[in-house]
């Protein structure tokens, strides 16, 4: 992941926890996203700030801790970039579905609404799979990816294979 992407993700974390706490991330919990999405261990992000490793996980515990309130599942070092993942997809993609149904269906019959779902569920399957590309850059592999955009991992490993 480059440096803008770590930035806009950082930035995207530090909206989230705002809108929940009304508080902005600080330079350590900063930091420390920073240095999970780059595979650091705490005791190496301790040392680039001048900070005891304890306090540096501590502080990550409690950044773990709110995440987890805010995306609301289990959020951990191991499974921060899954559970943003998900939380993207279901509040970002499902949200711009929804809105694409209703703007579908408005005024159409209950053949032609059939017909619009089943475009729909072509579209959706194509988002997924082009999210299925970006998780795979961040390190996922295509049994995790099937795994939480709940596609048959052939059809994620075919997609993956076809873009290289």
């Amino acid at each position: 992941m480059n440096a803008f992407d770590i930035q806009s993700l950082i930035f995207t974390i530090d909206d989230l926890i705002f809108s929940h706490t009304g508080k902005h991330l600080d330079d350590l919990q900063q930091a420390i996203l920073e240095g999970v999405i780059n595979h650091q261990k705490y005791s190496d992000i301790a040392k680039t700030h001048h900070l005891s490793s304890k306090y540096v996980k501590d502080t990550a515990g409690k950044l773990w801790k709110t995440l987890s309130e805010v995306l609301g599942e289990e959020v951990s070092k191991s499974n921060i970039k899954s559970s943003l993942g998900r939380y993207y997809y279901s509040n970002v993609v499902h949200s711009n579905k929804i809105k694409d149904v209703i703007q579908i269906n408005r005024g159409s019959g209950c053949t032609e609404a059939l017909e619009n779902e089943s475009k729909l569920s072509n579209i959706s399957q194509d988002i997924k799979l082009e999210i299925a590309k970006e998780l795979m850059k961040e390190g996922l592999t295509v049994e995790q990816i099937a795994r939480v955009l709940k596609l048959p991992v052939e059809l994620v490993k075919d997609n993956i294979e076809k873009s290289k």
